[in-house]
């Protein structure tokens, strides 16, 4: 192991870990002082990895500034809660583009998923037109339609790496429902589009809602629960408790859609156990590739797979 790497690869670890404990489902008022001791030391620990000359200028240049942003503002033990609230929300690009810079330096640590609210909402009012529209509109319109919003994801994609401003631009707007670490990503809702593309050219309407409705349904529950109650981990930082509610609202909003098709008792339960369980294990499984994108398609093909066997 570099040198490089044996000074940053357990601070960004040790930085995660406090950034989850500010996460709003997460931090308690009774931790505040545990974690201001927890942030001061890891300030020391910044200074310290700052001078570190094989990291390069760029890498301990977001060192430092982490390290002189937390001197500035890092609150006391009986600070207000929206004190410490404001200063995840300081923290937590800051701490992204640190992990850009120190990935030059192969020293990896987990991209945060924090826990909004509004994305969830926006998780649900979004697959919840979209099913509305795979149900409504002719067959032949959903390929040209998804085809269209797929280029134009492509586009922005593309043009924000070539414009630093454009990209700031883009995540301001879309900043209530983006993740962090979308600033220097493909961000979710891309991959969103991308699955909508393919889906569209299964020509499976039936199957398309399936795996629209599961994934803007049971992918905001599972999160919600896994945050707020989630003990046992599993892999990429989910738990066992929000994967079995993933599981489990999968299972039911994939009987909602089929029972809407008109599809016989015994095929609506055992298609609708098989795409709860699909999706709940793409999501499990994700990493290189989004959740937004494995779970759709995934569920999608899982339920028209048994669909299919079950004639």
């Amino acid at each position: 192991m570099s040198h490089a790497v044996a000074v940053a690869q357990p601070l960004v670890h040790e930085l995660h870990a406090t950034l989850l404990a500010l996460d709003a489902a997460r931090f308690r008022d009774t931790k505040r002082a545990e974690l201001a001791r927890r942030l001061g030391a890891l300030r020391e620990r910044l200074h310290h990895a700052a001078q570190a000359q094989e990291l390069g200028e760029t890498a301990r240049g977001h060192l430092h500034e982490l390290a002189e942003f937390l001197r500035a503002h890092l609150p006391d033990g009986t600070a207000a809660r929206e004190r410490w609230m404001r200063l995840r929300d300081e923290l937590q690009p800051r701490y992204e583009a640190l992990l850009v810079a120190l990935r030059e330096h192969a020293v990896h640590a987990p991209s945060l998923r924090p826990t909004n609210y509004v994305r969830n909402l926006f998780h649900v009012g979004n697959a919840l037109v979209v099913l509305t529209l795979v149900v409504l509109l002719p067959s032949a319109w959903l390929i040209p339609l998804a085809s269209a919003f797929f280029g134009l994801a492509v586009f922005l994609e593309t043009s924000r790496r070539f414009s630093a401003r454009w990209n700031a631009l883009l995540m301001k707007l879309f900043g209530p429902v983006a993740h962090p670490y979308e600033h220097y990503r493909v961000n979710s809702a891309s991959w969103y589009v991308g699955a909508l593309f393919v889906l569209a050219w299964m020509e499976r309407p039936m199957v398309a809602a399936v795996g629209i409705g599961v994934l803007g349904l049971a992918d905001p529950a599972a999160s919600l629960v896994g945050r707020r109650f989630g003990r046992r981990k599993l892999l990429h930082g989910r738990t066992l408790e929000g994967t079995l509610t993933f599981a489990a609202v999968g299972a039911l909003v994939s009987a909602a859609v089929l029972v809407g098709y008109g599809l016989p008792a015994l095929t609506v339960a055992i298609v609708s156990v098989a795409a709860g369980i699909a999706g709940a294990l793409a999501e499990l499984m994700s990493r290189r590739v989004d959740d937004n994108f494995s779970v759709p398609v995934l569920t999608a093909a899982a339920a028209w797979g048994m669909v299919t066997l079950l004639g």
